[in-house]
């Protein structure tokens, strides 16, 4: 899936959206000159890798050969990234770790369902004007990634590790927002319909088999579909928290008595 975005994140690993008004450093942020040093070197890596892939293919680029470019030995890259598997899906993980920052703040204002909107709006803006080299290459990259996934089983299991784990954090987010356990059946569901249209809206753009300009307006559908057909009932619940909502997004979760009475 799309990678880093125009709003604060980079290709560090440690990228997720900053805020404007900054009162103390963000531990994230690398502030040693030895933590620059990796956090540019990781970079690197992640920009010659999507390089090479979108040149050679991801079977035909070694990890000698991007260590070459980088200056750096084979041995020290494997300190960054396990295998090269994991190299080419980096843009992928560091792309999630952004959201999950977003999702998992105590402090956030807005609601699950409108953060996750703005995420589509922003790698959806990268898909259709990517706003660096890198970012481009790694489109190009995507548009061959069902012939890598077919022919490395590694990639093939990352890939369905990364959906899992973004059901995850959405479901759990989704939970948060009205008071539910994490468990909550309601969330887990929203949320796998959320992230596998996510992919296929993806999936179908990268094909050409939609209007090119239509990416960022088959998100939304998608999310107001979901959101439509998969309503809260209306019941009070107690436990419900207190935050702005998506207008779509429905109301109160599902009481344990009111799935038994169901």
């Amino acid at each position: 899936m799309p990678p880093e975005n125009r709003n604060g994140m980079d290709h560090s690993g440690t990228d997720h959206p900053l805020p404007e008004d900054r009162t103390s450093p963000d531990p994230a942020i690398p502030t040693s000159l030895r933590e620059r040093k990796k956090a540019r070197t990781r970079s690197a890596l992640i920009d010659v890798s999507q390089r090479l892939f979108a040149e050679r293919g991801y079977n035909g680029t070694t990890l000698e050969e991007i260590s070459a470019e980088v200056e750096i030995t084979t041995q020290t890259l494997l300190r960054y990234f396990d295998s090269k598997a994991q190299l080419a899906l980096a843009p992928v993980t560091a792309h999630g770790a952004g959201l999950q920052s977003l999702l998992e703040d105590p402090n956030r204002s807005s609601d699950t369902l409108a953060i996750w909107r703005d995420f589509l709006t922003l790698e959806s803006g990268e898909g259709t004007s990517p706003s660096s080299p890198t970012t481009a290459g790694y489109f190009r990259n995507l548009r061959e990634f069902r012939k890598w996934m077919d022919e490395d089983p590694v990639l093939v299991a990352m890939g369905a590790d990364i959906e899992r784990r973004l059901r995850e954090m959405l479901s759990t987010a989704l939970a948060a927002d009205c008071g539910a356990e994490s468990d909550d059946l309601h969330s887990i569901l929203l949320a796998a319909v959320l992230v596998a249209g996510r992919t296929a809206v993806w999936d179908r753009w990268l094909a050409g088999e939609a209007d090119p300009d239509s990416l960022l307006e088959d998100h939304m559908a998608v999310v107001d579909y979901a959101t439509k057909n998969m309503p809260r009932t209306n019941m009070a619940h107690r436990n419900t928290v207190d935050r702005p909502r998506d207008s779509d997004s429905g109301v109160q979760p599902l009481t344990n008595a009111e799935v038994r009475a169901d």
